[in-house]
């Protein structure tokens, strides 16, 4: 009977550590989604256990100072990630890092202000300017409170997840298959978005041949026990 206590007292005071350049997530109960989706980016709330993982600082190749890297596909992203010893965080993952066990609308909090992210563009597109593309941590409120940059603004993120939901609205003809569409979690730099600016905001693209200058990722990775 000691021994099982003593089994108990140890693991509730476990330690763990990740490699250097990314944050630990403790992680717990979660409550993913929303209660009432009524924007199309929503999902319907469920409940879910988050194990403690890893997830980088900064989009990859997360450098502070560096420009996030974009245009690549989902199976190019994933590559990287593994080049590294980590791989592309889940949906669950990403959205846990973003609202944390507080539920923040935005990865900063719960009052949208676009001058707190990259996100300058409002309209269609930055025109014949540009994309105003930002370096890592360009932005320093622009971050969780435990120290996770740019989960709002900037690019997109790929995440591990399949896509089943709808199509991009610019491209009607397009056919989602679940097997080969992938997730991106977060908004860009567009401040008006058809898939959302807060921690819940998703679409998704083609995981072979899909890449645009707005959509990058960021890795994560078991915690070092």
């Amino acid at each position: 009977m000691f021994q099982m206590i003593l089994a108990m007292f140890s693991c509730s005071f476990h330690t763990y550590t990740c490699p250097e350049g990314m944050i630990l997530l403790k992680g717990g109960d979660f409550r993913l989604g929303v209660e009432q989706p009524h924007r199309p980016w929503h999902r319907k709330q469920e409940q879910v256990v988050i194990g403690a993982y890893c997830i980088d600082q900064y989009e990859f190749p997360n450098t502070k100072g560096m420009l996030p890297k974009s245009n690549v596909t989902w199976e190019q992203a994933l590559g990287l990630c593994q080049k590294q010893g980590k791989t592309l965080c889940s949906s669950q993952q990403w959205e846990f890092a973003c609202q944390g066990m507080e539920k923040r609308i935005y990865s900063y909090g719960n009052q949208y202000n676009r001058n707190r992210c990259n996100t300058p563009i409002i309209g269609g597109g930055p025109g014949k300017n540009p994309v105003p593309l930002k370096a890592s941590g360009t932005f320093s409120e622009c971050r969780t409170p435990e120290g996770v940059y740019d989960l709002n603004g900037n690019v997109s993120e790929w995440v591990l997840d399949s896509w089943t939901g709808d199509p991009e609205p610019f491209n009607k003809r397009a056919r989602v298959n679940g097997k080969t569409w992938r997730t991106l979690r977060g908004g860009t730099m567009w401040s008006n978005t058809f898939y959302g600016q807060d921690c819940r905001s998703r679409h998704g693209h083609e995981k072979k041949r899909w890449k645009n200058i707005d959509d990058g990722f960021r890795c994560c990775a078991s915690v070092v026990e």
